[in-house]
Formats: structure tokens, C-alpha cells, sequence
């Protein structure tokens, strides 16, 4: 299956106490974002809290989205991590359960250079059978992957065909989408980029809000895969201002809070992280009424 289109960060619900996965909400949830029209999933990500995961809860996480999609919907597992060892290990069992494909974001805490970047990658490669999406994500790893990297990737190790760049770099942008789009596929993950990228005719996006906005983001890569360009500005102009709130403070705590206030019951963010304020919810309330509601999830029209 080849990846495409909106894939959703889709983020893991908790129980009230944060302290488990809650099971039967992240299998609504799968459920009513392919109902939103969702190409793909991608459990254990940034938004997904993975940072806060044990590593048997991001097995347990793959399992059940792999699972529950039973192939209506691509399965971007990601599988990165701080060793070499347990990236492995969490992308053989991605490949096991049914994944159609491993995200990796590199090493974070101890600093590495490129290097240890492409042994990394070539290492986890050399374990699985599944394609490579490299993340791209340097405020949180440390590293930025530029163009040379990632085109050595792809070149040198023919499992890497994608990469999911949330680096804000709009040149890097441009570069990738306007004269490499041939050696590796572009995935756009900066929400504030969105604009450009489609106009760039980015084949698909992973988008934390895709949780709760998927009808918008859907037929925001329809229109533009049909050169429709001017259906793109007018979208957008309806769901920045939101998606610049929700770019203005805690990510994942903003997609949480608005996921429940449109009927998706997917509970806390698990500490340190912090949720939302009554003032952060009552902002993200009125952004949120502001769109027009067959832009959002189904859940909020039952």
C-alpha cells in the first residue's frame, strides 16, 4: 500500500487517571477519522505522546491501530527512538502486526551527527522489510535532516522513500517537492506550511489535526491534487486561525481539548505535559465555531 494523502497523528486516548491506553476510544477514534475521510494513521508520533509511552504501551498502540484499520486506512508506525536497539525492536513488531510502514525519527538527548543519522536508519533497515518514512523534526531532535541527508538516504538505502518534515523550512520545502520529488516523497507535518505545500502539490500531509478536522484537511488535498488552487486559499483562509492557536501553545494539549469538545472522548494528556486552561479552552471554543461544522468530525453532528 503505498502512503498518500492525510494522515492523521492520531493521538492516544488515556483513562481519566492517565495512567492506560483506553483501548475501546482509540478504536472509536480509528473508526470515525476514516469515516472523516483519512487516508492513513500514525500511531506513537509526536502527537501521539510517544515521549510519555512505555515501550509496551507503543507496541499495544501499533496493535490496536493496525488492527482496527484492517487495511481501509495505511498504518505509518512510528517506530523511532533513543537506541538503535529498541528502534529495531519496535519496527519489527510494527512489520509483524501489520504496519505498511516505520517512521523514524532519529536519536534525541545525546547528540548525534549525520553519521550516526545514516547508521541509525541503515541499521533499522537492514532489520525490517518495510519502507522508511525519515522524520524530520530538529526543535525536538537536535538534528536537522537537510536536503544532502535525506537525498543519501534515499539513494543509499532504497527502503527510505518518504519523509514526514516538520522543520518549518520552507526552502527545504520547495527544494524537495520542486526537483526531488522523484528520489523521495514529501509528507508535510508543519501544520503553519500546509498552504504552500499544497499549492506545491505535496502528496500528502500528517497532521495532528486530522483527529478532529478531516473532512477540511481532505478535501483540502483534493482540491489540491485537481490544481483546484483557489478551493485551497479558501479553506485555509477558513482554518488557519485556528490551526495558528493551536500552533501558539501546547500542541498535543490543544488537539486533546478540542477532540473533546467535538464528541471524540479521548481524555487527558499524561503528565508533565500540561492540559489546556479554562482560558486556552474558551479561545479553542470560539476558534472552533468559527468553521464551518462539515469542516470538522462527524462525531460533533450525532
Amino acid at each position: 500500500m503505498t502512503l498518500k494523502g492525510v494522515l492523521s497523528a492520531i493521538v492516544t486516548p488515556f483513562t481519566a487517571d492517565g495512567e492506560r491506553i483506553d483501548e475501546a476510544a482509540l478504536r472509536k477514534l480509528v473508526d470515525q477519522n476514516i469515516a472523516d475521510g483519512v487516508d492513513g494513521f500514525v500511531p506513537a508520533g509526536g502527537t501521539g505522546e510517544f515521549s510519555v509511552l512505555s515501550h509496551q504501551e507503543r507496541l499495544r498502540l501499533v496493535e490496536i491501530v493496525a488492527e482496527q484499520a484492517a487495511g481501509r486506512a495505511t498504518v505509518l508506525a512510528h517506530t523511532g527512538a533513543t537506541s538503535s536497539r529498541e528502534a529495531i525492536a519496535l519496527s519489527r513488531h510494527a512489520e509483524s502486526v501489520g504496519a505498511d510502514a516505520i517512521m523514524l525519527a532519529t536519536p534525541y538527548y545525546e547528540p548525534i551527527g549525520f553519521d550516526e543519522a545514516f547508521a541509525y536508519y541503515a541499521d533499522v533497515a537492514a532489520a525490517t522489510s518495510l519502507p522508511i518514512c525519515a522524520y524530520n523534526f530538529p526543535p525536538a531532535t537536535g538534528l536537522h535532516l537537510d536536503v544532502e541527508f535525506l537525498l543519501k538516504l534515499a539513494r543509499e538505502i532504497p527502503q527510505v522513500k518518504y519523509v514526514k518534515d516538520s522543520s518549518a523550512n520552507i526552502m527545504q520545502m520547495s527544494a524537495l517537492l520542486m526537483d526531488h520529488a522523484d528520489e523521495i516523497t514529501f509528507f508535510n507535518g508543519e501544520d503553519v506550511l500546509m498552504l504552500p505545500a499544497l499549492v506545491l502539490k505535496a502528496p500528502g500531509m500528517v497532521m495532528g489535526t486530522g483527529n478532529f478536522m478531516a473532512p477540511a484537511l481532505a478535501k483540502l488535498q483534493r482540491a489540491s491534487e485537481s490544481g483546484d488552487d483557489q478551493t485551497v486559499a479558501d479553506l485555509w483562509r477558513q482554518v488557519y486561525p485556528l490551526i495558528r492557536l493551536l500552533g501558539s501553545g501546547r500542541y498535543n494539549s490543544g488537539i486533546k481539548a478540542a477532540c473533546e469538545m467535538l464528541g471524540l472522548g479521548v481524555g487527558p494528556v499524561r503528565a508533565p505535559i500540561p492540559p489546556y486552561s479554562a482560558a486556552q479552552k474558551e479561545a479553542l471554543r470560539q476558534a472552533i465555531a468559527a468553521i464551518d461544522p462539515a469542516l470538522l468530525t462527524g462525531a460533533a453532528r450525532r
